[in-house]
């Protein structure tokens, strides 16, 4: 069973430490969005007031409508390989001869009855068969699997959707609160003739904006949350929240060892495991035609004697045992193209993983460029700008251009954020390690843009 190893990143990502660090393979490579696959779902008994990706992702597991006809294809998967390993029932034989005819052979005082019992040998035959049913099975698990990684892949984006709207929802409430704030100093300045009442009017403007802006949101999440609960079958939102925030380590795993698990995503795996099927199959076929020794045994009574005797026959089919060579040829072929599909599957899944690792990169560079470049300085220009139009120097329209730009900007970094999670997701599904819970751990995000609204 492999299992999460946690990893909490208490330093501010950088560029030099995105290039400069690698995970330790060991803690790593221990931890997939396929440990969720195979560990027992018992802390996902119902959801709670709040729910963490782990948990989510076990509820959607256990209880998602995609997965429930698989437990039903296993089983008839099973019970074929079952019936394969029913061999051809034995034989009994009954024959009358010298019976009904004319002069000596007048009615049954000369007849010869025989009772036989006649059997194949096929054992050989009979446990090729099972191994064909068997390998068939193992192409529905491979199934599952992509099923299974898909499943959880879904339930992470809409997990992080739900932590999205979350963390903007705080943001515009900070927002809001602050315009009331502003409303309230400028109504005291414009009944003072301080300041022209143009600037009460565009601060009302401003709040109901924001207000909106609030509303509109609130809208989203629950939306959002629905979105979620589906996962798991659900037609109620029996949580309150998620439990989560979207930051970035300053770790990520280099791009080299990402492609090494490539060969190991399931949908390479299914192709790989199909392979395997026809070359069952083929040696199936070539058993099929194997020329099989038939056995036959019984008593034949002699009615004009009343004596017994045994007897014993043997047969062999006749014909070359190149009969099924056309079959073959077909079946080689097709897993010469599942050969192929293989490795056009493990390319494409490559490209794709180089794609969404250039896309990870540029937001780890955008996260560092917000949080310790431009959103710095844009509030310091606020509280600079606020300070001037309390002095006469700047106009409100200034200082609210200033405040729209500090809210779109932290706005910004919350879908830059989540666009690298949901990156690091499609990574993690293509892959099978565990990058993204990583991310999620440590002190929320939506309490920093909490801290730093004050600054507005």
């Amino acid at each position: 069973m492999r299992l999460f190893i946690p990893f909490i990143a208490n330093e501010k990502p950088t560029c030099n430490r995105f290039f400069g660090h690698l995970f330790k393979l060991a803690g790593l490579f221990t931890a997939s969005i396929y440990l969720c696959m195979s560990i027992s779902v018992t802390a996902a008994e119902t959801p709670r007031n709040e729910l963490t990706l782990r948990q989510t992702v076990e509820l959607s597991l256990q209880s998602h409508p995609a997965l429930a006809s698989y437990q039903y294809r296993l089983k008839s998967a099973d019970a074929q390989a079952q019936q394969a390993a029913i061999g051809e029932k034995p034989e009994i034989n009954l024959m009358l001869e010298d019976a009904l005819g004319t002069g000596e052979n007048t009615g049954l005082d000369n007849a010869q009855s025989t009772l036989s019992i006649s059997w194949v040998l096929q054992g050989g035959l009979l446990d090729q068969r099972v191994k064909s049913a068997q390998s068939k099975a193992n192409v529905i698990e491979i199934e599952r699997d992509i099923q299974r990684y898909d499943v959880a892949a879904q339930t992470a984006h809409a997990f992080l959707t739900v932590l999205a709207y979350q963390e903007r929802l705080v943001v515009a409430k900070n927002a809001q609160q602050h315009a009331v704030q502003i409303l309230r100093e400028i109504q005291k300045r414009v009944d003072a003739g301080r300041s022209p009442s143009a600037d009460k009017l565009q601060a009302e403007v401003n709040l109901e904006r924001r207000e909106l802006e609030v509303e509109d949101i609130q809208h989203e999440l629950k939306s959002a949350k629905k979105v979620l609960a589906s996962q798991w079958g659900s037609a109620n939102v029996e949580f309150t929240r998620v439990n989560g925030a979207l930051i970035l380590s300053e770790q990520v795993i280099n791009y080299d060892t990402l492609e090494n698990e490539i060969k190991n995503n399931p949908q390479v795996r299914y192709f790989l495991t199909q392979q395997r099927v026809i070359d069952s199959e083929i040696t199936l076929s070539r058993e099929e035609v194997k020329n099989r020794w038939r056995f036959n045994t019984g008593v034949r009574r002699y009615e004009a004697t009343e004596d017994y005797g045994l007897t014993f026959g043997v047969s062999l089919p006749l014909g070359k045992s190149t009969r099924n060579k056309h079959q073959i040829s077909a079946l080689s072929a097709e897993q010469a193209r599942y050969m192929a599909d293989a490795r056009a599957k493990e390319i494409q899944l490559s490209t794709q993983l180089f794609v969404l690792y250039q896309e990870l990169q540029h937001s780890y560079h955008l996260n560092t460029a917000l949080t310790e470049k431009i959103l710095p300085r844009l509030e310091r220009a606020l509280v600079e700008t606020q300070k001037a139009y309390s002095l006469g120097k700047y106009s409100y329209r200034q200082w609210y251009a200033l405040q729209n730009e500090v809210l779109d900007t932290r706005m910004e970094l919350i879908d830059v954020r989540l666009k690298a999670h949901n990156n690091l997701t499609e990574i993690e599904r293509l892959t099978g390690l565990n990058l993204m819970e990583l991310n999620l751990m440590g002190t929320s995000s939506a309490k920093e843009f909490e801290n730093n609204g004050d600054n507005q």
